[in-house]
């Protein structure tokens, strides 16, 4: 670093973040206004990557500052703006740290991970807690407005020695390739990141396929002479696992039931079949929970219950079995494979088990959420039956 300026490396971190603060702004504004609810997780998720990003790019700038003395200010400035350029200098770093963090913990908290655009899931700080959540979006949007003012406050500083002191300050930190970057990142980060994406696919399933599928799934399972499982459904529970924006989320639906029947000894007479409340799904978000009972997901007013059922089975070997089911979801039908053990012990039954699916074989996510790069198609679901035998 000279006596004068400030290098080169200096100056591109300096502008680089300048661009991404002014970006940032403009995604929360869109994701804020816009009326597509896919367009705001995509805002909101590129919101997220590009603080990931600036909070990276703060650590790099700061050990870079601590390594390289910053040019001295003009002899003859006076004290007290000596005095408030350093703080506001330091106000501008700690906010670079403090805002992306308390993001960071806000998502966390509403069981929302963060994702680096879509490539890399990052940890969670805390675990989901509304309380926290509403606390830290508080103090992200408090601290936001603050760096909002102290850049402004900064910016008319600069523009003061420029123009009217005229005292080289604002040429330590600028120059013309610094300038155009700071343009050509708002740019093209709108480009890439705020303007919209390709149309939402158009629904491919006609009326007729779903009455066909509606009349399969409204066909009961054959009978079976084999007991029936009573269950203990608090011991029990049916989890699935999908991924929004690069990161994955969990669920639970907490009211179903179930006719199982099942015996190693006997898969021919053995029988599934599974209801589940549609209305009554958790993600520990209650943003997508009410998202999940729109029409364009379960729909449970007009579908309220889903099923699962199956008459046929076949032994893996080594203890492991599967369920050759059909899944009907909204009058839409489609294959599920259940693979599953049964520990046995007496009368005491406990099955575990796993399936993998497509949602929109089940015509759940329609319309512009058939776009998968925003939430997957695929989805892992779990469960665990804990029961006995009458």
């Amino acid at each position: 670093m000279t006596n004068t300026h400030y290098t080169s490396t200096a100056k591109i971190l300096h502008w680089l973040v300048a661009g991404l603060i002014v970006l940032q702004f403009v995604l929360a504004k869109l994701a804020e206004n816009t009326d597509s609810p896919v367009r705001e997780l995509a805002l909101l998720a590129n919101h997220k990557s590009v603080g990931i990003t600036i909070l990276a790019l703060a650590v790099v700038r700061i050990l870079w500052r601590f390594r390289n003395k910053a040019p001295a200010l003009p002899a003859n400035m006076p004290r007290w703006q000596v005095l408030s350029s350093h703080v506001s200098h330091w106000t501008l770093y700690a906010l670079l740290f403090l805002i992306p963090l308390s993001g960071w913990l806000m998502s966390s908290a509403s069981a929302y991970s963060v994702s680096w655009f879509n490539l890399i899931q990052l940890p969670d700080f805390v675990a989901p807690n509304p309380d926290l959540k509403e606390t830290f979006e508080e103090i992200h949007e408090l601290l936001a407005n603050l760096l909002a003012a102290v850049a402004l406050l900064h910016i008319a500083a600069a523009l003061k020695h420029a123009i009217i002191d005229k005292d080289g300050v604002l040429s330590r930190m600028s120059s013309t390739a610094t300038v155009a970057l700071f343009a050509a990142v708002i740019v093209l980060g709108v480009y890439a990141l705020a303007l919209p994406g390709k149309p939402a696919p158009a629904a491919t399933s006609s009326a007729s396929d779903t009455e066909t599928a509606a009349s399969a799934a409204d066909e009961p399972v054959a009978s079976s002479t084999l007991p029936v499982w009573n269950i203990d459904y608090e011991a029990s529970f049916i989890h699935f696992t999908g991924d929004q924006a690069g990161a994955e989320f969990d669920g639970v639906w907490q009211d179903w039931d179930a006719k199982l029947q099942f015996s190693p000894d006997d898969l021919a007479s053995s029988r599934f079949d599974v209801t589940i409340r549609t209305a009554a799904v958790e993600t520990q978000d209650d943003d997508r929970d009410a998202t999940l009972s729109d029409p364009e997901w379960f729909d449970p007013k007009n579908y309220p219950e889903a099923h699962y059922r199956a008459s046929r089975f076949s032994d893996n070997g080594n203890g492991e079995f599967v369920a050759h089911g059909q899944l009907s979801i909204k009058g839409n039908t489609a294959p599920v494979d259940l693979v599953f053990t049964v520990d046995s012990s007496g009368d005491e039954r406990v099955l575990t088990g796993n399936a993998e699916l497509l949602r929109l074989d089940l015509g759940v996510g329609t319309g512009e959420w058939e776009d998968t790069d925003w939430v997957s198609n695929e989805v892992s679901v779990a469960v665990r039956v804990s029961a006995n035998l009458p």
